[in-house]
């Protein structure tokens, strides 16, 4: 189903600036389909396809399995489980634990991710800060950018951020699911460009490094880095070319 194209709508506030009120919530549990539209409060138990974008004026929640045929927008989601949105995802606050894979692009003011991430456009958020693997071909913006690689391999086209902390964990709560999947994956980054003021990495692969201070730690190969302040490398990390900007 193509939904990419589509005009997405979101709640529009009355006089006062607040949502309007006589919205319908929306409860599922078990098993169920249910329409798209705008909704008050939209909680889900089980497994549920929503046909259409789906709009949760005041939140929604979703514990076990949910695909979503269009946009999403609430003023905070959580997911608990697995959520398919086959367009994009728009939160002030996003709460992720599990597996998600958003079809578009994503829009929140902060982003927390315990799990496995899979977005088929930009991330864009004030902070993102994640457990596990993110991937995208977009780009990742958000003013702080924290990376805690466990599961297996992180890939993100670009990187962008005032800081950007990269560093392997021992894993999360999700780690026995993704290691029975995928046991011999590795928990590491690979990305074509990082750019942040402050940038610390550990298990990076990535063609270009740029940023104020950069800290290149054990277990990266970076193609070039390219720094205005400082540039500091581990003994088991790798730079092929470090070059001071403005000289």
């Amino acid at each position: 189903m193509e939904t990419k194209n589509e005009p997405f709508w979101s709640p529009q506030p009355d006089k006062s600036g607040e949502f309007k009120t006589g919205l319908p919530n929306m409860t599922m549990s078990g098993w169920g389909k249910a329409a798209g539209g705008e909704y008050g409060n939209v909680q889900i138990d089980g497994v549920t396809k929503v046909a259409g974008h789906l709009s949760a004026a005041y939140g929604m929640r979703s514990s076990g399995v949910t695909h979503v045929y269009g946009n999403v927008y609430a003023p905070e989601l959580r997911c608990e489980g697995k959520l398919t949105v086959d367009g994009d995802a728009i939160a002030r606050k996003l709460y992720l634990d599990g597996l998600c894979k958003i079809a578009g692009r994503i829009e929140s003011d902060s982003v927390k991710l315990d799990g496995v991430l899979v977005a088929g456009g930009d991330i864009e958020a004030e902070t993102f800060i994640s457990r596990g693997s993110v991937k995208t071909d977009g780009l990742l913006n958000a003013g702080t950018v924290e990376l805690g690689l466990a599961h297996k391999t992180s890939k993100v086209r670009e990187i962008g951020g005032e800081t950007v902390i990269v560093r392997r964990l021992d894993g999360s709560r999700w780690g026995w699911l993704w290691n029975w999947v995928v046991p011999e994956a590795e928990s590491r980054l690979d990305a074509e460009l990082i750019e942040g003021d402050i940038v610390r990495l550990e298990y990076t692969h990535a063609a270009i490094v740029r940023g104020g201070q950069i800290v290149v730690g054990k277990g990266c190969k970076i193609g070039r880095a390219e720094y205005k302040t400082s540039l500091t490398v581990h003994p088991e990390g790798v730079v092929e070319k470090g070059e001071k900007l403005g000289e």
